[in-house]
């Protein structure tokens, strides 16, 4: 009997532990949700989650401290002197990419704060000068690309496509028809030319371009990087730009003869000539009829 009480005891027991402990467990639990609940509302409002805001500005001293992505509403104060005027408003905090509606004095616009500077010789002396280090900085980027040829001092060349083995190469003896693009750093196209048709004896002395194409055939294109250190001023390009490496893309269209070239656009230009003369002489034979008819009005 005794045995059977104790077994009793023991059972009794380890069921009060396991509920104290499932008592204790369950609290535990509520409590890390209340924890967590707790941290959540207690978090810094973070700024990036924000609504979209409307940034009434009466004062263009206080331009500077709108939110980017706001809608900037600017009123200049007409008490005061010296205020921003529209195009400075628009140069220095508008978002060129979204809407912007000028009222008289007024602006509305996406705001952003823009960098801005003066165009003028300092200005470009100093740009010039950073371009240059940026510039030796993206030439060893270049060197290390895959594929790159360095043909000459400061002038690396990229295959992109590549003619067939037996194509027409490029000498002296003829005219290249080519299709060229000036690219920025970040390869976009900032200006071209389309059907250009030249000779190595027409380029200007010490173009670059007179070590490039007799490396070439026709059906290559190819992206040339020229290291401005090495041809300064060979093209006139914007400021923002000098001192960057030049960066070309040439896609070799047609081959030909030199002087088979040469007789067919002095073909052309005779009858350019022809077509103008016959349209002269239709003009002045129409004159005095158109006269005429004038006169009798």
């Amino acid at each position: 009997m005794f045995t059977n009480f104790c077994s009793k005891l023991a059972l009794a027991t380890a069921v009060t532990m396991l509920l104290t402990a499932c008592g204790d467990n369950t609290q535990a639990q509520t409590t890390a949700k209340d924890t967590a609940k707790n941290d959540t509302v207690m978090q810094s409002s973070l700024l990036h989650k924000r609504l979209p805001a409307s940034c009434f500005v009466k004062d263009s001293d206080n331009l500077a401290f709108c939110m980017p992505g706001d809608t900037l509403v600017y009123e200049p104060n007409a008490a005061k002197k010296d205020q921003a005027s529209v195009n400075e408003v628009i140069g220095g905090f508008c978002d060129s990419s979204q809407n912007i509606t000028v009222h008289g004095n007024s602006v509305i616009c996406s705001f952003r704060q823009n960098r801005t500077y003066n165009a003028n010789p300092v200005n470009q002396q100093a740009i010039v000068a950073s371009n240059l280090q940026t510039g030796a900085d993206y030439l060893d980027y270049v060197a290390k690309l895959p594929g790159i040829k360095h043909i000459a001092d400061g002038i690396y060349v990229l295959y992109l496509e590549q003619a067939a083995k037996d194509a027409p190469t490029v000498n002296k003896d003829v005219a290249v028809q080519i299709e060229t693009k000036l690219l920025t750093p970040d390869l976009r196209v900032h200006s071209y030319m389309l059907n250009d048709l030249l000779t190595l004896d027409s380029l200007a002395k010490g173009n670059p371009f007179a070590l490039v194409f007799p490396t070439l055939k026709k059906g290559d294109v190819v992206r040339v990087y020229i290291d401005y250190r090495n041809y300064p001023g060979v093209w006139n390009v914007d400021s923002s730009l000098q001192g960057m490496p030049y960066i070309w893309e040439v896609k070799v269209i047609n081959v030909e003869d030199k002087a088979v070239v040469a007789e067919r656009q002095k073909q052309l230009q005779l009858r350019q000539q022809q077509l103008l003369q016959q349209q002269k002489a239709q003009q002045e034979a129409a004159t005095p009829a158109d006269d005429k008819a004038d006169a009798k009005k």
